[in-house]
């Protein structure tokens, strides 16, 4: 499986008043690292919406969980390490590790959903099957 590393530098705005990260902030974290897992693959965004057929309009979430193993705070320098952990026909995990001096200090997981425009939606999107290429390249293939 590919993996990808998100840096991230813990700042006053990503704390609680005890400066440790309030939790919310992994969570955006966890978005940003899914983009940045892609982007490794060479699926930008920006590009994805042309390029791949059938009308790619994202990957919403559908779950999304933190197990919190010890604290980081202010000044802190993180990474999030991030990496698709299953596949299925329309849905994938991805799985993150917040690493913050030589320890994983929070384990994150969310369920995808590959969704593609449909006009004759109300909501304009529907759920598709993941597209072979996409699978084959966040695999490492």
């Amino acid at each position: 499986m590919l993996h990808a590393r998100l840096s991230r530098h813990v700042h006053f705005g990503d704390c609680d008043p005890a400066q440790i990260v309030f939790y919310p902030r992994y969570f955006i974290w966890f978005d940003q690292a899914t983009e940045n897992l892609f982007r490794a693959a060479g699926l930008n965004w920006e590009e994805m919406h042309d390029l791949l057929e059938g009308g790619f309009a994202g990957v919403p979430l559908l779950g999304a969980s933190a197990d919190f193993k010890s604290a980081s705070k202010m000044g802190d320098d993180i990474e999030v390490e991030s990496w698709v952990d299953g596949w299925q026909d329309k849905t994938f995990t991805v799985e993150h590790r917040v690493h913050n001096r030589g320890k994983i200090t929070v384990e994150g997981h969310e369920k995808r959903i590959w969704v593609v425009r449909a006009p004759d939606r109300p909501a304009g999107i529907r759920a598709a099957p993941i597209p072979a290429e996409v699978k084959a390249r966040l695999s490492g293939d």
